[in-house]
């Protein structure tokens, strides 16, 4: 059986403005940097080329994985790729029965408090995190009002943002039956 994938939320203002700012930003403060010191020492401007290639790759190796994003179901196993992150499980290893859709800024016990192995913007959340009430949880969020909360049978929550996370939590349940 393929995969189906759902609809995951769009990416939220504030990432995105991170992004923009990080993405312009710091190459811009390097290359004044870089500017004034070949200015100072009088060095060849080729090492200030070499520099900023060097800026545009780790911008590109930060910002670009916030793109990779998807989250299938095949009627049996969920699948969830979040920038560097994927986890796959079976779906009877989901505890539906306490499932729910949730709005983490309401419900503060399920807002990532610290990151151990993730990737994390204002309002987007991927990888590994610990929940404010200490839980660990996987994460691929993308929108702090809409997120579907899966309680995993190893004490870990998956928190995964959907358009429509209700109909998400529908079929797995009807998946589950």
């Amino acid at each position: 059986m393929s995969f189906r994938n759902f609809a995951i939320g769009p990416v939220g203002k504030g990432a995105i403005w991170f992004a923009i700012g990080f993405g312009t930003l710091v190459p811009l403060a390097v290359a004044g940097l870089g500017i004034a010191t070949a200015r100072q020492s009088g060095t060849d401007p080729l090492g200030l080329l070499a520099l900023q290639a060097l800026v545009a790759v780790a911008i590109l190796a930060v910002l670009l994985p916030m793109w990779r994003r998807q989250v299938a179901f095949d009627g049996k196993q969920l699948r969830v790729k979040a920038t560097y992150y994927s986890r796959q499980a079976p779906l009877s290893e989901f505890r539906l029965d306490q499932a729910r859709v949730v709005d983490t800024r309401e419900h503060t016990e399920f807002k990532p408090l610290l990151k151990t192995n993730g990737f994390a913007l204002p309002g987007y959340w991927a990888g590994h995190f610990r929940l404010r009430d200490r839980r660990k949880a996987f994460c691929l969020v993308t929108d702090p009002s809409r997120v579907l909360a899966l309680p995993h049978a190893d004490g870990r929550v998956w928190l995964l943002s959907f358009e429509h996370p209700q109909a998400v939590l529908d079929i797995l349940r009807r998946a589950a039956a």
